[in-house]
């Protein structure tokens, strides 16, 4: 090698340190302690003249005593030797977080962990967004098996599962709207619905048709008693003989059972202290009972 090869080999040397975590990490933090003591009093500290100082933070090539120099007023390691290997099974950081926490973009995760550990409020941030991410994953899971449960096929091992399909029924949203040619019509709520087995519902319900309400008043005790769910089908409005019907009166929604003398349609309460008076026209039908909730019978 001639002495002109030489010359330049140890130039390049010089122009190209390594210091822990690379220039880059340097001259970051010569800018952040700039800023916070300004350039000219650095510079007096330092003995770093003010020309290098702007070379270096402009990031152009700086001379390796000053780099050095830098790096000891800086409380860094300076270190020109053979590239250091990154030890396998350390992932190198995402840029975002290696940011986030003041980290080189070579660090990994291992450094990352000795920054927060550091940190007593950053321990506790990682300790809430470890719960926070929980939480987000048991939503995640729970959405998941919102459909399979709408469409019965899941199975928890107890009550609704693959052999007994439910049906989720709207429940009705406020008063009925006045009664038109076609009947009574419910207003479904958009927030709640509620989940009944297949099996429980009466053999001609038909889903698409069903609505849900509370039952109100003591009339219908022991059958049905108030506070109670009862699904009703909105297209069964034909009365049949003992049966449960949701009617539309003045009050609003009730449960009666229709009975028939004769030509003559009556409507009757399971209670004996309620009396029975004739189906008049302003008793609207609304639909047959499907289902109420299981102590009650329909």
């Amino acid at each position: 090698m001639s002495n002109g090869d030489f010359r330049t080999a140890t130039f390049s040397c010089i122009v190209s340190p390594v210091t822990r975590y690379g220039v880059d990490y340097l001259r970051r933090a010569v800018r952040e302690r700039v800023e916070k003591e300004g350039l000219r009093p650095f510079s007096a500290r330092t003995g770093i003249p003010l020309g290098q100082l702007r070379s270096l933070l402009q990031g152009r090539a700086a001379r390796s005593t000053t780099l050095e120099l830098m790096s000891s007023v800086l409380g860094l390691e300076f270190y020109i030797g053979p590239t250091r290997r990154r030890r396998l099974g350390r992932p190198s950081l995402p840029p975002e977080i290696a940011k986030a926490l003041h980290l080189p973009k070579e660090a990994d995760v291992a450094d990352a962990i000795r920054v927060i550990d550091k940190d007593t409020m950053a321990s506790k941030l990682r300790e809430g967004v470890g719960v926070v991410q929980g939480l987000v994953e048991q939503a995640a899971s729970a959405a998941a098996l919102l459909p399979e449960l709408v469409s019965g096929e899941y199975s928890s091992g107890e009550g609704v599962g693959p052999e007994e399909p439910v049906v989720v029924i709207p429940l009705v949203a406020d008063a009925p709207q006045e009664p038109s040619a076609a009947g009574v019509t419910l207003n479904k709520s958009s927030e709640v619905s509620i989940a009944v087995a297949t099996e429980a519902l009466a053999d001609w319900a038909q889903p698409e048709r069903l609505m849900c309400f509370r039952a109100a008043g003591d009339a219908m005790e022991p059958t049905i008693q108030s506070g109670d769910l009862v699904a009703v089908d909105t297209g069964r409005r034909t009365p049949e003989d003992d049966e449960l019907f949701v009617l539309r009166i003045e009050s609003g929604l009730v449960v009666r059972r229709l009975h028939q003398t004769g030509r003559h349609w009556f409507v009757t309460s399971d209670n004996p202290a309620f009396l029975s008076h004739p189906l008049a026209d302003r008793d609207d039908i609304v639909g047959q009972v499907a289902w109420c909730e299981p102590h009650g019978n329909s």
